[in-house]
C-alpha cells in the first residue's frame, strides 16, 4: 500500500492515477487479501469513505496511508470512478492514447481498459465475495501474459469502425447486430495428408469454387441488408482465395452497415515462400476490407485415430478495445476445450464479446453452448457467436446428416439464440454503465 500512497501524491516525480489503479488491481487478485477487506467493510460500510476519496482525488490531495490501508475497498471504487469521470465527453471513444501501453506491477504487466458495459459485473459469480468485478465497475487489468503463457495483445478501434460503434454506444436503446453465417449449399472442405510425415490434415481449398464465392458474396449482402454490424463465418468454409475475394468485395461494394467480419479460420503458411510452416488463422477485416489482426488456433482439433491438424500451435490472444467494450476472436476448441492453456481463459481475460469460427458435430456444439452459458451468465458477463459447420473430416459412415449451424449468446441471457441453415442475423442489447461528471473537477496532470 505504500505504493499506492505514493502513486496518489502529485509531489513524488511519477504518481499516476491509472498506474494507482492497477497495483490496486494487483493487490485485490490476491483472494486470501481481498477476501480480508471484504470482511472489514461492504457495500453499505463503504458509502460515505468512497465519497470522502473522491474529494481527496478531485482536489489531488493525497490519502493518507493510514487512511488507504482502513479502507481500501472504498479506494478501490472512488478511483475507478473517478477515472471513469474524467474520460473527454465521448467517454467511451477510445482514439486517445490512454490504453495503449502495458502497465508494470510486481514483474507483471497490465493492459488497462475500460468497461462500458455492465454485464461483466452481473455475472452471478462476479457478484459473489472475493471477486475483482464487485469492485472494479468502470475498468479492468487485463494481463499481458495468461497464467499458462498466452500472450494478450490489445489494440483501438479507430476510424469509420470506432465511428460507428461510438455512435451505436450513443443510441438509448442501442443493439449490436452480427450475422452469424453458414453454408447450405454443395461446398466442402478439401484435405491433404500427403504433406504430413504423419498423415495428418492440412486444408487445402474449399470445393467448388465458385460456389462457395457465390453463397459467402450473398451472406455478405444479406448480411449488410440485414443491418448486421459484424458477420462472423465458420471455420474451415472460406479457402485463401475466398478470403482475397472478400475483402476485394469489401473495398469495391463498401456495405453500408458491416463493421467487422471474421473471415472463418483456414490453414494458412507463416511465409508463402515456405508452406510447410502453417496456422490455422481467423482474419479480421473492418468494413472496408483492412485486416485488422489473424488469430491463430490455441488448441488443433484431431481424433487419436484419424491424426491432428497439420499446423503450428498460436500463442496469441488479440483484444480489440471498442466503444461498447472488448472483443476478441477464438477458434473452435480455443473457446470450449478443457485444456488447463484455454480453459479459464476468458475468466482471466475478460471480454464483453467474443467472435467464435467452428468446425464440429454435435458433442462440439453442446460444448459450445455450454461455456456460452456459463461466460454470459455465471463467469464473466460475455457474450458470444459461434459460427459452425459440420465437421466432415471424417470416416464417410460416421457423417451425420445434419448441417449444425451456429448461434449466439448474449450477456445476461440464459438461453441461447439459434440460427438457420442459411445463416441469420442476432441482435444483442448494449446496457451500459455511465458515471456522472463530477463538478469542478480538475485535470490531472500527469494521468498516465
Amino acid at each position: 500500500m505504500d505504493r499506492v500512497a505514493q502513486l496518489l501524491d502529485s509531489r513524488h516525480e511519477g504518481y499516476s492515477y491509472r498506474q494507482a489503479f492497477v497495483r490496486l488491481w494487483a493487490l485485490a487478485s490476491d483472494d486470501t487479501r481481498l477476501n480480508s477487506w471484504e470482511q472489514q467493510a461492504n457495500e453499505d460500510t463503504i458509502s460515505t469513505h468512497v465519497e470522502a476519496f473522491l474529494d481527496l482525488l478531485q482536489r489531488e490531495v493525497p490519502p493518507s496511508l493510514d487512511y488507504i490501508n482502513a479502507q481500501p475497498l472504498a479506494l478501490i471504487r472512488a478511483l475507478d470512478d473517478y477515472l471513469a469521470s474524467i474520460r473527454p465527453a465521448d467517454s467511451r471513444s477510445t482514439t486517445t492514447s490512454q490504453n495503449s501501453y502495458v502497465v508494470e506491477e510486481d514483474g507483471k504487466g497490465y493492459w488497462l481498459v475500460s468497461v462500458p458495459l455492465a454485464a461483466r459485473r452481473r455475472a452471478a459469480m462476479n457478484r459473489q465475495p472475493a471477486r475483482l468485478a464487485r469492485w472494479f465497475h468502470h475498468h479492468a487489468a487485463l494481463p499481458a501474459r495468461t497464467a499458462h503463457g498466452i500472450e494478450v495483445t490489445t489494440a483501438l478501434s479507430r476510424s469509420a469502425l470506432n465511428t460507428a460503434l461510438e455512435a451505436l454506444s450513443t443510441q438509448p436503446d442501442g443493439r449490436l447486430k452480427a450475422w452469424v453465417a453458414h453454408f447450405d449449399d454443395d461446398a466442402d472442405v478439401v484435405w491433404d495428408r500427403t504433406s504430413s510425415p504423419v498423415k495428418n490434415w492440412r486444408t487445402s481449398t474449399v470445393e467448388p469454387h465458385d460456389s462457395r464465392q457465390g453463397s459467402m458474396l450473398q451472406t455478405l449482402a444479406n448480411a449488410d441488408q440485414a443491418g448486421a454490424h459484424v458477420v462472423v463465418f465458420p471455420e474451415f468454409t472460406l479457402d485463401l482465395k475466398h478470403r482475397d475475394q472478400l475483402t476485394e468485395y469489401l473495398r469495391k461494394e463498401a456495405p453500408q452497415n458491416i463493421q467487422l467480419v471474421v473471415g472463418g479460420a483456414f490453414h494458412e503458411p507463416e511465409q508463402p515462400t515456405n508452406p510447410a510452416v502453417a496456422y490455422n488463422t481467423a482474419p479480421v477485416f473492418t468494413g472496408n476490407g483492412h485486416r485488422l489482426f489473424s488469430h491463430r488456433k490455441l488448441r488443433l482439433f484431431g481424433r487419436s485415430d484419424m491424426g491432428a491438424e497439420f499446423a503450428e500451435v498460436g500463442n496469441n490472444l488479440h483484444v480489440l478495445i471498442t466503444p461498447i467494450g472488448c472483443m476478441t476472436v477464438l477458434i473452435c476448441k480455443d473457446f470450449m476445450d478443457e485444456d488447463p492453456r484455454v480453459d479459464n481463459l476468458l475468466a482471466e481475460v475478460p471480454v464483453d464479446w467474443a467472435w467464435i469460427p467452428s468446425y464440429g458435430n454435435e458433442i462440439t456444439l453442446k460444448a459450445h453452448k455450454e461455456r456460452a452459458r456459463r461466460l454470459a451468465t455465471v463467469t464473466t458477463g460475455t457474450s458470444c457467436a459461434v459460427a459452425q459447420t459440420q465437421n466432415t473430416a471424417m470416416k464417410e459412415a460416421d457423417k451425420p446428416q445434419d448441417l449444425l449451424p451456429g448461434f449466439a449468446h448474449a450477456a445476461g441471457e440464459t438461453v441461447a439464440c439459434d440460427v438457420s441453415t442459411n445463416g441469420g442475423l442476432v441482435e444483442f442489447g448494449l446496457e451500459t454503465q455511465t458515471v456522472a461528471p463530477r463538478k469542478s473537477r480538475p485535470a490531472l496532470k500527469r494521468v498516465k
